[in-house]
């Protein structure tokens, strides 16, 4: 069995230090220019970036750029929200479905709740009773009833 000396064993560690460093270097560089390369909300999503919970949503890339879902556009010609069969969603957070008379008179503080998210996909307008509400479906029910997780890194503008 040959035996390596110690200098021999000390010049391979400093090889493999070096080859490894090299190696985390292009790591790094290959990241940085996947997140360079992201130009539209939808890049930023599909890279599994944070989605804000704000309307329209925005993605966050580690570089500190932001990117807006255009497929969000809001309908009505005042900023306030999406508006259907007279009933419009208000509030910081979208968290609200108010009548689209009344939805320019709506003030609310802009924090975000984690059930704010079960009203994304949820129905906006006249209820039994004539007024706005949100429709109570078996969905909304059972994300109401276990809302997702806020996610701690989450920053909402």
């Amino acid at each position: 069995m040959h035996k390596l000396s110690t200098t021999t064993l000390i010049g391979l560690a400093v090889v493999a230090l070096i080859a490894g460093g090299l190696l985390y270097a292009l790591a790094k560089n290959i990241e940085e220019q996947k997140i360079l390369s992201i130009t539209s909300f939808q890049e930023c999503a599909e890279a599994g970036y944070p989605i804000m919970e704000s309307y329209p949503e925005q993605c966050a890339t580690p570089d500190g750029r932001t990117f807006i879902n255009e497929e969000q556009q809001q309908t009505s010609n005042d900023g306030l929200g999406l508006q259907a069969n007279g009933c419009a969603v208000a509030g910081c957070s979208g968290q609200l479905c108010v009548s689209a008379d009344e939805a320019g008179d709506v003030v609310t503080t802009c924090e975000y709740r984690a059930e704010y998210a079960c009203y994304k996909e949820a129905s906006c307008e006249p209820q039994a009773n004539g007024k706005c509400g949100w429709t109570m479906s078996n969905e909304l029910r059972t994300c109401l009833a276990n809302p997702p997780a806020l996610d701690a890194d989450l920053q909402v503008f």
